[in-house]
């Protein structure tokens, strides 16, 4: 006391002042914190806040609200671009933090993917969450002592763990892996037929939808192609979206397909006007012997144009005088393994040999499809570096026709519904795991808009006078084909399945 006056107590004024500047110091750090690592929800918060200081509460709520329902509006109104501009940097973070982050760590340690040591548990950390409406994309940086082999292992508990529909694992670099998890799936409802474009790229054909809502595209130029599926599986719907999709390079004599079908025509024969060769079993004493002259006559193309390309270029260029040659043959087994005509059956196998072996390069494509996957019906599978399984018997049909470890990876081929046509798993060279798709439906009415307005010139067997105006005498019959497009009824290129 001095005077009667108290004696301000300069110590506590010091200490409460650097109390408060520690506490707004440490509360911007938490602030700038949460903005960098909850965006989604501290973002909102902060500019919300800084509207009311600026404007007053009933302001700042009244722009909030005009805000969130001009979003809504553009949502429904154009989901697309809603979703490519807004909806993906909402959705991953708070998929990250609403649907992984809150129970990973137990998923992890309860799944056999964390690690135990004296003084703490490890699990793996995510480092980025993508999310779309068919799928999330997890990327996974692994502990010390983990491989990809661990994750495929923990797929199934990781998928009933977050609730997804399944969880395939990709491998991204040494010491990461992405997840990914399927939340909705765009197969389940029939894929229809694609729209046809003009520009059609030879090493991304579109045939069909992959399940992460992706366009599936498949290269025809520099590489073959099986697909193999237990009847009524959907191999017609591969081969009849491939030739819907090159239509407008068969028009135009730049693809040129050579279609071999064992069942008479029934599967392709709808087909014929687009077809360069044409060829089934024959009623008469050797019937498969104009299939083996159909592929002895590809090998000799081939050759050719190995000659002229030696020392040119290491790949063929598409033309009209030398055009892609598709070699399409529906159930490829009938010619390898249960032809009786021993001699033509060897002549068969000795041409498919040399096509899958030397094709690629010079521009002759093999697509065939297969119903039996057994080694000893089709010896040359490992041939085919782009492979296709849809619906299959058994687990162990699933590694014949797409590799060792892929059903492993998740291509459960023996697991697809018969209602589910047209679905089935990819698996190319060089890619590890297999990828899920679905075909387009390509009714018969699309089928028939294709021989209107694709229908394919005639070229010589080897691929010579393309445009010149002939007869050809098909089975017996004397019939006037177009050679040129401007003989030939014109469509939209761009027709929809119904």
């Amino acid at each position: 006391m001095n005077g009667g006056q108290a004696v301000p107590d300069i110590g506590g004024i010091v200490r409460a002042i650097v109390v408060l500047v520690v506490v707004v110091f440490f509360g911007w750090l938490l602030l700038a914190w949460a903005v960098f690592k909850r965006p989604i929800l501290a973002l909102p918060v902060v500019a919300f806040t800084g509207l009311v200081l600026l404007m007053g509460m009933h302001d700042a709520q009244g722009l909030a609200i005009y805000l969130v329902v001009a979003l809504l509006i553009w949502r429904r109104a154009h989901r697309a671009s809603f979703d490519r501009i807004v909806g993906r940097w909402v959705r991953g973070p708070w998929v990250r933090w609403w649907t992984y982050e809150r129970r990973w760590r137990n998923t992890m340690l309860l799944s056999g993917l964390g690690k135990r040591t004296r003084l703490r548990e490890a699990v793996p950390k995510i480092k980025t969450v993508t999310s779309t409406r068919w799928c999330d994309r997890v990327l996974v940086r692994l502990l010390l002592g983990q491989c990809t082999e661990d994750f495929e292992a923990a797929a199934p508990e990781l998928t009933h763990s977050f609730g997804a529909g399944s969880c395939r694992v990709r491998e991204d670099r040494p010491g990461r892996v992405w997840l990914e998890f399927t939340t909705k799936d765009p197969l389940v409802e029939t894929v229809p037929a694609l729209p046809v474009s003009e520009d059609v790229d030879l090493e991304a054909v579109p045939i069909g939808l992959q399940e992460n809502g992706e366009p599936w595209t498949v290269a025809v130029l520099g590489t073959h192609m099986l697909v193999a599926g237990s009847t009524g599986a959907g191999k017609g719907s591969v081969f009849q979206s491939l030739l819907r999709a090159l239509g407008p390079e068969i028009r135009d004599g730049r693809v040129a397909v050579w279609a071999v079908d064992p069942k008479g025509g029934m599967e392709l024969g709808p087909g014929r006007p687009l077809y360069a060769r044409f060829e089934v079993p024959r009623l008469d004493d050797a019937p498969y012997e104009p299939i083996a002259v159909l592929l002895e006559d590809a090998v000799k193309v081939m050759q050719r144009r190995a000659q002229g390309l030696a020392g040119v270029t290491r790949k063929h260029t598409p033309t009209v005088a030398e055009p892609l040659i598709v070699v399409l043959i529906d159930e490829i087994a009938n010619l390898t393994a249960y032809l009786t005509d021993r001699k033509v059956k060897e002549r068969i196998n000795q041409a498919l040999g040399l096509l899958l072996t030397q094709g690629r390069a010079v521009g002759v494509c093999v697509v065939a499809a297969l119903q039996d996957p057994r080694r000893e019906v089709l010896a040359l599978r490992n041939l085919f570096p782009t492979k296709v399984g849809l619906r299959l018997d058994g687990p162990v049909e699933v590694d014949m026709v797409l590799g060792d470890g892929a059903r492993e990876q998740g291509a459960r081929c023996d697991r697809i519904p018969a209602r589910l046509q047209g679905v089935g798993y990819v698996r190319i060279d060089g890619v590890r795991e297999p990828t899920r798709v679905r075909a387009g439906y390509v009714t018969d009415e699309d089928i028939a808009a294709m021989v209107v307005d694709y229908a394919a010139p005639r070229p010589g067997l080897d691929g010579e006078q393309l445009f010149q105006a002939a007869e050809h005498d098909v089975d017996g019959e004397v019939v006037e084909l177009p050679t040129a497009r401007k003989n030939r009824p014109q469509g939209d290129g761009k027709r929809q399945a119904s």
